[in-house]
């Protein structure tokens, strides 16, 4: 899909996106490093990884090891949820405003489309 393409079926129907989140952070940081956007991605990330590290000393000095152990580890798994969906929009903005940084991120295979098939603009949810 060309990037033209990738532009009117994005604005116009529903359009999947598969985003491989280690592959799109490397593209973003060797490439696109002075955006703000992705020095802002970049800047919480540190700051919400010395958060968890935080909690999690104080966790375990003041709650049972199970229970801070199942804190921490929530909280891990939500931070990394979290930067993989910020990183695949940063990815998608990047992607849409530049026609090489879409031929980049599909060539290396960070960014996957499809257009779902079934979709008609026709139907309605009842």
């Amino acid at each position: 899909m060309s990037h033209g393409q990738f532009i009117v079926a994005y604005e116009t129907g529903p359009v999947g996106f598969l985003i491989s989140t280690p592959k799109t952070l490397r593209i973003l940081v060797l490439h696109k490093i002075q955006e703000t956007r992705l020095q802002l991605l970049l800047f919480n990330w540190a700051c919400s990884i010395l958060v968890l590290i935080g909690a999690g000393l104080c966790g375990f000095s003041f709650l049972p090891i199970l229970l801070a152990v199942a804190v921490v580890a929530e909280g891990v798994f939500l931070f990394f949820l979290v930067l993989c969906i910020e990183a695949g929009d940063i990815l998608l903005d990047f992607a849409r405003e530049d026609e090489r940084f879409f031929e980049l991120a599909t060539r290396c295979h960070a960014l996957g489309i499809f257009e779902d098939a079934e979709f008609t603009p026709s139907q309605s949810i009842n």
